[in-house]
């Protein structure tokens, strides 16, 4: 890596960087007078500093987004002056990281496949599945081989529809490099399931269409508002990240400004469902995820209530999915007599209404992924479908 100031990143779309634009002004000095200041902290520090009319180019570039700031030196000056750190400040400047700037977090990927129930039942003998429940509803499941890091189990629901469960522990200095993480990972994914499913049935029908995520925080790099901002941005990683450049991947440095500027300023979104509890978790639903951090492990959700809630509802969000499909083919849906339109009345009304003896946490988390899945319309839409067709 360079130590040169100058590394740029110039292009049409320059990204200022917030942090530093914003700390100079709190102290109410010009690019000069920090570059002065520059000068007396490098003396104090013993540090090689150029020249103060240098110094001066190299802030106004390093705040306006033409130059990524990597020399050594300067990310000294500039954390000294400010008494702030490198992450506040820069995000992430080097492949070398310590484990205390660090975020530990699991990363859950659940995978559905649309297969019928007769390939359902092939998959669950080819696999040597064993029966078991999720929630109140029955399954086949077993742990299967995952090529790379982490653990894989598949679930086999009767109704025809498989989800994968894939976990990985991850350390990662920034929710950026998470969101860069997440796309490559997904791209992966879902071409490793389709071939696992096709060679297990021995049909070329089955395709996984799409990824859903769930993070576990373990050990966040946050505290406060930021954290609460972490999490939100966790739910949804995607929108750090702009359009890919030339090689098809994330701008990462951009996606670090952009993260960097939303944890100063705070991150609302209205299609985020928070269900935390004040001082026991913070948990947040989008369309695209959940993410979760117990505050107080003892009184918090377990990793298992998110893991079950989301496989029940992906398994059945994919099979509605597998309706609509038909009815825009032109074609008259047919599932088995069991799992027609009476059996979704009744999944809708399990998913949807309180039981007596459930706990607040729980129907407050069953209700944040409903909303953001849409599942209890894609019941509804195809529940009518269903009863309209006769199957």
């Amino acid at each position: 890596m360079s130590d040169k100031v100058g590394v740029a990143i110039v292009d049409d779309r320059l990204s200022p960087n917030g942090v530093l634009l914003a700390r100079r002004r709190a102290k109410g000095w010009g690019r000069e007078r920090l570059a002065v200041e520059f000068e007396n902290v490098g003396r104090g520090l013993g540090l090689p500093t150029p020249a103060r009319a240098a110094m001066a180019k190299a802030i106004y570039r390093h705040e306006t987004g033409r130059a990524t700031v990597r020399d050594d030196v300067y990310v000294q000056l500039y954390c000294a002056v400010y008494n702030a750190t490198p992450h506040e400040l820069f995000g992430v400047l080097t492949t070398e990281v310590s484990s205390s700037q660090l975020c530990e977090l699991t990363s859950h990927q659940f995978i559905p496949v649309h297969l019928g129930p007769e390939l359902a039942a092939e998959l669950v003998r080819a696999e040597s599945l064993d029966a078991r429940d999720v929630l109140w509803a029955d399954c086949h499941s077993g742990v299967i081989d995952l090529p790379g890091d982490g653990s894989c189990e598949l679930y086999v629901f009767p109704w025809g529809v498989a989800v994968f469960h894939l976990v990985q522990d991850l350390h990662m200095p920034s929710v950026a490099q998470v969101a860069a993480w997440r796309r490559d990972a997904y791209r992966s994914a879902q071409e490793w399931a389709t071939t696992r499913v096709r060679s297990a049935t021995g049909s070329d029908t089955p395709a996984a269409q799409y990824v859903m995520s769930m993070y576990w925080v373990r050990k966040p790099l946050w505290s406060g508002p930021a954290l609460d901002t972490a999490m939100r941005l966790l739910s949804m990683p995607r929108v750090l990240l702009g359009r890919a450049d030339e090689h098809g991947d994330p701008a990462l440095d951009h996606a670090e400004q952009v993260e960097r500027t939303l944890l100063r300023d705070g991150f609302d979104d209205s299609r985020i469902d928070e269900f935390g509890v004040k001082g026991v978790s913070i948990g947040c639903a989008s369309w695209a995820g959940l993410s979760y951090f117990p505050l107080a492990p003892q009184r918090a959700l377990q990793a298992r209530d998110l893991v079950d809630c989301e496989l029940l509802v992906q398994a059945l969000w994919c099979y509605c999915h597998g309706v609509h499909q038909q009815v825009e083919q032109g074609l008259d849906p047919t599932p088995p007599p069991e799992y027609g339109w009476r059996w979704l009345r009744a999944m809708r009304s399990r998913l949807t209404i309180a039981r007596p003896r459930e706990t607040a946490q729980h129907v407050a988390l069953r209700q944040a992924v409903l909303e953001t899945s849409e599942l209890a319309k894609h019941l509804t839409a195809a529940l009518d479908l269903l009863r309209e067709t006769g199957g």
